[in-house]
């Protein structure tokens, strides 16, 4: 089977990982946290000693990465070890100007690049069935499709280099409005002092309901430690989707509302609470 380079091991990267493993790829990881890549190798994964091997031993390289910086600083140390037909593949939620510059660097050594990043849960991960959007020729899309279909129950090839960064910040601007609608109408039910069950029961059944509806809700009523996606992951993508529309000089609206929110929450919280508590600031 095709060899993968993993770089990425937090809680989405680290999920996926661990299903590639069990899918039966041959998988090499490097991570800065020496305990993250020893569990890998109980599993059964290779260690890389630095980047630069990591990309010497790899047919696809994959990275699930924090920020457009780290995509940045982890595609210059592995340039090094580069070879020539490998493909690149980002997962990262970033900055849709960072394509162009990998793309950049894999094209010098005659390796191929595309984005490709995913939207679901952590629990979504660990069954493959989360959705993909993916920006970059279509004979690299090709390439990578056998892992990508491990990873991803729907793969959407939204055009060229880049375009699956921006439909990722496509999704996270609904996102947005969809989370400070439910932040709001809960802690009204709240307020109002519903039993959480009757509003789930009432809300679940009609068009209000939906995916995060079923995910939040009772955790919005009810509070929990639940921090598969946090306010600081929140606040980083609002942060980009909210740069997009400004570069394409759209409104923000509803994007800057949100970001207040998510500060709020924060100072009270911390930035590792769940989203779910940008409902509870009024406790």
């Amino acid at each position: 089977m095709t060899t993968i380079g993993w770089i990425g091991l937090g809680k989405m990267g680290g999920t996926m990982a661990r299903r590639l493993l069990s899918a039966g790829f041959p998988l090499w990881v490097w991570a800065r946290n020496p305990e993250q890549a020893l569990e890998f190798k109980r599993r059964g994964a290779q260690v890389a000693t630095d980047l630069i091997e990591l990309a010497q031993r790899s047919h696809i390289v994959i990275t699930m990465l924090r920020d457009t910086s780290d995509v940045d600083e982890v595609y210059r140390a592995m340039r090094a070890g580069m070879q020539p037909n490998t493909l690149f593949i980002d997962m990262t939620t970033a900055a849709p100007a960072v394509a162009q510059r990998c793309l950049e660097t894999a094209t010098e050594v005659s390796a191929g690049f595309i984005d490709a990043p995913v939207t679901g849960s952590v629990a979504d991960a660990a069954e493959g069935a989360l959705t993909c959007f993916t920006g970059g020729g279509d004979s690299w899309l090709q390439t990578g499709l056998p892992v990508l279909r491990t990873l991803s129950s729907q793969i959407v090839h939204c055009g060229d280099i880049g375009s699956g960064y921006r439909m990722k910040l496509v999704n996270q601007t609904v996102l947005a409005g969809i989370f400070l609608g439910l932040a709001d109408g809960l802690a009204l039910a709240r307020h109002d002092a519903f039993p959480p069950a009757t509003v789930l029961e009432a809300i679940g059944s009609g068009p209000a309901s939906g995916k995060l509806f079923q995910t939040y809700a009772e955790r919005m009523l009810c509070g929990s430690d639940n921090q598969s996606f946090t306010l600081g992951q929140l606040r980083k993508d609002v942060r980009l989707a909210r740069d997009e529309a400004t570069r394409n000089k759209l409104p923000t609206d509803m994007l800057d509302l949100l970001l207040q929110r998510i500060d709020t929450a924060s100072a009270r919280f911390g930035p590792q609470a769940g989203v779910h508590m940008l409902s509870r600031t009024d406790l």
